[in-house]
């Protein structure tokens, strides 16, 4: 059974989909005692959520150190273009979900399933939520604490340092690292298996997220508001993807057609795969003919495919808004940074991991109270969504490849080489 499960995996979730409309529509009593199969879904996802992302800092930053302390200014100039991407990419997703609002109006019961509408935030929580408070916030005293409370700012900064510690203190930190990244598989391949019963996780949230909103007859609304979330996120994809084209342009005084033509082997490639590891080597060589040094390209694509992963970052931010609009949660600025900042530091773990779409969610609704059972929402979206994902994400840093190779100098070609 298990190896028809991952043999079928794709297709399965699919027709899951399909049925949980079907008996969600028809028969909605259905779902009453199969509602507990959701809940185990979502409760296995978050077992392994925080220590994925934990073992991953760890691992990534202890194994990338040496190598970049040898590579200073060049590591300066990749980290630099790196940040820029990822703040320009939910910047635009906090504009064009606050300016459209796409979840705003809409009947939170396809998410809650008749449950208690979550906490809203009211002014005086946020009057009471000043930079010193916030700052002890994300610096606790007990690290298993925050674990326990699935808290992800905590985990990720004291992930960051102490994966910072082991780059620093050299050999001596190779055991430490060594374990992180073991724990790092295995969390992945406790996720793939968590993975194979996602039709019948996605069956019982969803057929009972469709009952609910049937029987309220907003069923009809709540669909073309999920078409006008793909449809937001897909122009902040494009206009990512824009501005760093631009850039390209202006660097390489290339044309912008002859860009995005030598470029459709890797947006093919990234498309049909959905996994930038794999549209590496492509990317490589259509850096290559479009004026990247080799070198240069060759040392930031691998290092940008597990850690620039703007596109991501975009889609959990806009996903937060979405369902906060939903729910009637009016997120100040304030709150929406702290989100935009929880995704950036989240996503430096989530590279290369699969279905990091489902660890991320996980952990960023729980910042915003958003009930988890709105994942279910998006996961029919998030296979056609991933793949467009993907396109961004390795065009960009392909993009930020030839960019930075024309503002590093010829200076530590040499020693990269020797690297």
């Amino acid at each position: 059974m298990i190896a028809l499960l991952k043999r079928y995996n794709a297709k399965l979730t699919l027709l899951s989909v399909f049925l949980s409309l079907f008996f969600g529509l028809l028969t909605p009593q259905f779902f009453t005692p199969l509602r507990f199969i959701g809940d185990l879904f979502i409760n296995l996802l978050k077992l392994f959520a925080l220590p994925l992302i934990a073992s991953a800092l760890v691992a990534s930053l202890g194994e990338l150190g040496h190598t970049l302390t040898k590579l200073k200014h060049l590591a300066r100039n990749v980290v630099i273009y790196m940040l820029i991407s990822e703040v320009m990419a939910v910047f635009i997703a906090l504009c064009l979900f606050n300016l459209f609002r796409p979840g705003v109006g809409l009947s939170p019961d396809l998410i809650l399933h008749g449950q208690a509408q979550v906490e809203k935030v009211t002014s005086s929580n946020e009057t009471a939520l000043t930079f010193s408070s916030f700052i002890l916030s994300i610096f606790p005293s007990n690290f298993f604490e925050s674990l326990a409370k699935f808290d992800l700012l905590p985990v990720v900064l004291f992930s960051i340092m102490f994966g910072i510690g082991c780059s620093a203190t050299g050999g001596r930190s190779k055991a430490v690292v060594h374990f992180s990244t073991g724990v790092r598989e295995v969390c992945t391949t406790c996720l793939h298996g968590v993975m194979l019963f996602a039709p019948f996780g996605i069956f019982s949230l969803l057929g009972a997220g469709m009952a609910q909103v049937h029987a309220t007859g907003n069923l009809q609304s709540n669909l073309l508001a999920l078409l006008n979330f793909v449809v937001v996120l897909f122009l902040g994809l494009f206009l990512h993807g824009l501005w760093q084209l631009l850039l390209v342009k202006f660097f390489t005084q290339q044309k912008a057609l002859h860009i995005l033509k030598q470029s459709i082997p890797v947006f093919t490639t990234a498309f049909a795969t959905s996994s930038s590891v794999a549209t590496l080597p492509v990317a490589i060589e259509t850096a290559d003919t479009l004026k990247s040094r080799p070198t240069t390209t060759r040392f930031m694509l691998p290092l940008c495919s597990s850690i620039n992963i703007g596109g991501m970052m975009m889609y959990e931010v806009g996903a937060a808004l979405f369902f906060s609009q939903m729910l009637g949660m009016d997120l100040s600025l304030k709150q929406q940074a702290l989100v935009a900042i929880a995704c950036i530091l989240g996503g430096m773990a989530e590279g290369g991991i699969p279905e990091t779409s489902l660890v991320s969610l996980v952990v960023v609704f729980k910042i915003v109270n958003i009930p988890l059972s709105a994942i279910s929402i998006l996961l029919p979206l998030d296979r056609i969504i991933d793949r467009v994902r993907t396109m961004v994400n390795i065009f960009g840093n392909m993009c930020g490849a030839i960019i930075v190779s024309r503002v590093t100098g010829d200076t530590e070609i040499d020693e990269i080489k020797k690297t």
